[in-house]
């Protein structure tokens, strides 16, 4: 494992031992997931070229709003990318709001690393969440995910649409396939909780419509998966 996978691991490790340290009277929640899915789609673009790639979280939750959770996927060839996120959420009324920072590092592919701080507010089915990279490869550039969720008959249905904000700095360029502000892609999904024998099993299905002008080009994508969480 690279250098920068171990910093990065150990910072989410200090964040933990805080959360567990600013918790002691409450209790830790401790989750994941793992999942196989046929590819992986990353807002709205293609991350293994169609194949299929294996996908998991750790997720540790203070119960006190402060959490830190690890994801990784497999990549193609020999690499895997590793999501390293501090949250902090909570709700004011009605509205519901998140607050954290997420590192990306790539085994193998240290030039992808980077780091993103976000901001999301929530309200019934709707959500709105801004992502900015401070650092990395993509530096500069914005990205916002508007959501949508619905529950009908058992099955969760969500819509996501996301927008594209890159840098216009030359020293820095963007690292989206689109240079104007607009509209990349539209997400839309289902999946549906299956309960056995105390593990949560999700099959899920998605299509990703582009958008964008750049490659691939009106190339829609279709993702099936199967995912357990313990």
């Amino acid at each position: 494992m690279s250098g920068t996978i171990i910093k990065h691991a150990s910072a989410l490790l200090l964040a933990m031992g805080l959360t567990i340290s600013a918790a002691e009277a409450e209790d830790i929640d401790v989750s994941g997931d793992l999942g196989v899915y046929s590819q992986y789609m990353w807002r709205g673009m293609q991350q293994t070229a169609g194949q299929a790639s294996v996908q998991g979280d750790l997720n540790v939750d203070s119960g006190m709003g402060l959490s830190a959770n690890v994801w990784f996927a497999s990549l193609a060839g020999p690499s895997t990318e590793f999501d390293f996120t501090v949250d902090y959420s909570g709700e004011i009324g009605d509205i519901s709001y998140s607050l954290g920072a997420i590192a990306y590092a790539y085994l193998n592919a240290a030039a992808n690393n980077a780091t993103e701080v976000y901001a999301g507010l929530g309200y019934g089915p709707v959500s709105a969440t801004y992502y900015y990279a401070v650092n990395g490869a993509w530096k500069k550039d914005a990205y916002v995910d508007i959501g949508l969720g619905h529950n009908l008959m058992g099955f969760d249905l969500a819509a996501n649409f996301g927008f594209y904000l890159p840098t216009t700095s030359v020293t820095s360029p963007t690292a989206f396939p689109t240079t104007k502000n607009e509209l990349g892609h539209v997400d839309l999904g289902i999946s549906k909780d299956i309960e056995l024998s105390g593990i949560t099993f999700t099959p899920s299905f998605m299509v990703s419509l582009p958008t964008y002008t750049g490659s691939p080009s009106n190339e829609i994508q279709f993702v099936g998966a199967l995912s357990a969480a313990f």
